[in-house]
């Protein structure tokens, strides 16, 4: 709550300011620039930015101004809804972390992770590691392959759904993680922890480290 009450996150909308104007968003916003298939990358990337909007709004309403946002998630769906919400990426301050070997797309090394800096503090999201199933990963790297089958695009599309009806369906704090930083990230700089040699790795495999 902040801004003499006004919620930042609230039910499927974000409140942000823009040049000192309160600007509201709905998810309805998000779809409509978007074909199905990406509804998985908008709904986590939109629930996402409501977890972002409630930390960084603890005093005053969060704001575009200053924001810069690092992830680890290459999707297009994640980016563009980002873009929606905070207009980040069009002002190129925006930065995705990709794994050696992987494109702009989605992968199995693809971290559910954002890093969102208001020029004063540094707000860390991440995912429930559980939340998307290995599946889903591994058909991640089977598509636009030669060894994609009609299932496979049949299957993805079913995980797709049934993974944006779940992101909404639970309270944001059972499926997301915060952490605030008192230190601002600057445009281009990247995370000390996504530098780490064994970030892409999932946890069983830093186990087997």
């Amino acid at each position: 709550m902040s801004d003499n009450g006004i919620k930042a996150a609230e039910g499927v909308k974000i409140r942000i300011k823009d040049n000192g104007e309160v600007l509201e968003l709905d998810y309805d916003g998000a779809i409509c620039q978007h074909p199905g298939s990406l509804w998985w990358g908008t709904a986590v990337g939109f629930r996402a930015m409501q977890v972002a909007a409630q930390a960084l709004s603890q005093d005053e309403l969060w704001s575009r101004d200053n924001l810069y946002i690092v992830t680890g998630h290459p999707g297009p769906g994640v980016k563009d809804t980002i873009d929606y919400v905070t207009n980040a990426p069009s002002r190129d301050r925006y930065k995705t972390i990709l794994a050696e070997g992987c494109d702009m797309k989605c992968n199995s090394k693809m971290k559910y992770e954002w890093w969102v800096s208001d020029g004063v503090k540094t707000v860390n999201i991440n995912l429930r590691p559980d939340f998307v199933p290995r599946e889903f990963y591994e058909l991640s790297d089977r598509l636009e392959t030669m060894q994609t089958t009609k299932e496979d695009i049949k299957s993805f599309r079913i995980f797709k759904v049934n993974l944006s009806t779940r992101i909404w369906n639970a309270p944001l704090e059972e499926n997301f993680s915060v952490e605030v930083f008192d230190k601002p990230l600057q445009p281009g700089e990247v995370p000390e922890a996504a530098k780490a040699h064994d970030y892409f790795q999932l946890p069983a495999e830093k186990d087997q480290n």
